[in-house]
Formats: structure tokens, C-alpha cells, sequence
């Protein structure tokens, strides 16, 4: 059902590559192709999709890329200064942190090959102008497997430690960040690239799990939670991010003085997305450079 509402929602040409010449476009849009992992024996195929080529499409998929990719990174700095941290004590927290490094370096990777695709000149089959738009088969050829996200019934909770909550908070304000840029570029009628499509509603569903995960933790601190504060200096990447994969333009992100344990919405208005306490600077970038990183549609 997921997938019949999103074929009709982006229109997608989903289509795996041409090889040889003469070889025909063959459409595959039932694939969950993001979701594959490393096979151990297996070769290690690439193929590109394709896409109609749409200036307006490209743009909406280089901003969505522009934004989700420093954003990623930002998750990767703030896993590791948590994971150096003396006073870190969580087992379940530190399981989190290292799982959130090895999916989304990965995925940074594919973001990366995304934006290769998007820079790469147009080719004509059969009369069609079509559009390079992502590379399937990066796990098998990097024999990537997913690092499982972690539960209760594989790690403590608690000791939990005031470095836990303050990392806890300022990772589900992070994470909710890219929840609500994939549920933009799902939600966008000019979005069309379906295997971005398909790495959105994994980092919806991952990135969603994983803030239930974050308010478990931060509800088993044994003092009061919300008289523990985030400064805005922990949230990383959120300056390139853009609300609506230029629908709605940039956005505000307004980072409470004292989160909630359930770790509310921080993001409200429609300017530049920012962390700072109260209003937001108006600021946007980001990069989309070779470095490796990670994907999802449905995580960070």
C-alpha cells in the first residue's frame, strides 16, 4: 500500500540501468532496492536509475541532498563526541551511537553517488531524455551490512548519566529535523527520483524508532530530566537543511532552553533552519562533496 500511494505521490520512473548500447530502460519501481544489504558470495553489481530528465526535479533532489547530507554528518560529530565523552553511561545509548556512525557514514556515501548521478550529463534512449538519479547496488559493492538498531533486550538502559539525557535530547531534536525533511520530499508533488523516494521513508521509519528509543533513555534518568539543558553548540548540521525540498524554503528550528523528556518539536516557521536558542539564524548551505556517509529513507 506504502508503495502505490508513493508511485501516484511522485510519479516516479524508477528504472534500473541501461548497460550496453541498445539495452532497454526497465522500469522497477517495486524494488525496496535502498533496504539490501551485503550478500556474503555475492557479486557486486552496480546499476544506475534513470528518471526522466526534469530541470525542476533535479533542483528539488539537489536541495533535498544539499540539506539531508551535512545533516547526516552533523549526526556523525555528535555520536562520536558523545562516544568520547568520560561521562557517558548508557550501554544501550552507546549501542545507538555506534549503530547511527555505521548506517549513516553509508549512507552519506549514497548521498554522495546521488549527487554524482544528478551532475552527470543527460543520455537519449528511444526518444526520451533521461536522467541519471541515484546507483543501486552500493551495499553489495561495498559490502555494507546495516547495523541493527539496538533494544532493551540486547542492552541496559541505565546507568543512565546527565551526559546521556543532554546527548538523548539534542539527538531527537536532530533526528526530528530529518524526519520532517523526508516526510517534505515525500509529500512534494515535483519530487521525483524514486530511489530517494524509497531512502525517505527508511529514514521515517528508522529516525522515528530510534527517538522512541532516545525518550526511553532519557525517561530512565533517576533525577529530574528536564532541568537538563541542550546548548545549541550539540545540535550539528542543521544549517544546509531545506523545509519542502524547495517548496517551503528554508526552516527555524528554535532549540528549547529545557527539552522535555519527550523531546517536542523544536522546528516552527518557515525560515532558515538553525539551532540557536529563541530565533533561528537565516542561514542555509551545505555541501555535497565525494566524502563517504550513509542512506536511509526512513533514518537520520
Amino acid at each position: 500500500m506504502i508503495l502505490g500511494i508513493f508511485r501516484a505521490k511522485l510519479r516516479l520512473l524508477a528504472c534500473t540501468a541501461v548497460v550496453a548500447a541498445g539495452a532497454a530502460l526497465v522500469s522497477d519501481p517495486a524494488r525496496a532496492a535502498i533496504g539490501e544489504e551485503y550478500e556474503p558470495g555475492g557479486g557486486a553489481p552496480t546499476s544506475t536509475w534513470f528518471a526522466l530528465r526534469s530541470e525542476a526535479a533535479q533542483r528539488i533532489d539537489r536541495e533535498y541532498v544539499t540539506g539531508m547530507r551535512p545533516h547526516h554528518a552533523g549526526a556523525l560529530s555528535m555520536s562520536a563526541e558523545y562516544l568520547r565523552d568520560p561521562g557517558r553511561s548508557s550501554p544501550l545509548l552507546q549501542a545507538l551511537s555506534r549503530a547511527i556512525v555505521a548506517n549513516q557514514t553509508f549512507e552519506i556515501g549514497v548521498l554522495d553517488e546521488i549527487a554524482r548521478n544528478l551532475d552527470a550529463p543527460p543520455v537519449r534512449l528511444f526518444g526520451l531524455t533521461l536522467q541519471p538519479i541515484a546507483t543501486d547496488g552500493m551495499a553489495q559493492a561495498e559490502r555494507f551490512l546495516k547495523a541493527p538498531i539496538p533494544s532493551r533486550m540486547t542492552h541496559a538502559i541505565g546507568p543512565v548519566s546527565e551526559t546521556d539525557v543532554r546527548f538523548a535530547k539534542a539527538m531527537i531534536i536532530h533526528h526530528q529535523g530529518a524526519v520532517e525533511m523526508a516526510q517534505d520530499y515525500l509529500a512534494n508533488p515535483g519530487a521525483r527520483n524514486g530511489f530517494l523516494g524509497w531512502m525517505n521513508i527508511y529514514v521515517q521509519t528508522d529516525q522515528t524508532q530510534e527517538i522512541a528509543l532516545l525518550q526511553r533513555i532519557t525517561a530512565a534518568y533517576p533525577g529530574n530530566a528536564d532541568l537538563i539543558e541542550v546548548p545549541p553548540s550539540m545540535i550539528h548540521g542543521m544549517e544546509g537543511m531545506q523545509h519542502g525540498s524547495g517548496g517551503h524554503g528554508a526552516h527555524t528550528t528554535a532549540t528549547p532552553a529545557s527539552p522535555t523528556q519527550g523531546g517536542g518539536n523544536p522546528h516552527a516557521g518557515h525560515a532558515a533552519h538553525g539551532t540557536g536558542a529563541g530565533a533561528a539564524a537565516d542561514r542555509s548551505g551545505g555541501t555535497t562533496g565525494a566524502a563517504r556517509g550513509g542512506l536511509h529513507q526512513g533514518h537520520h
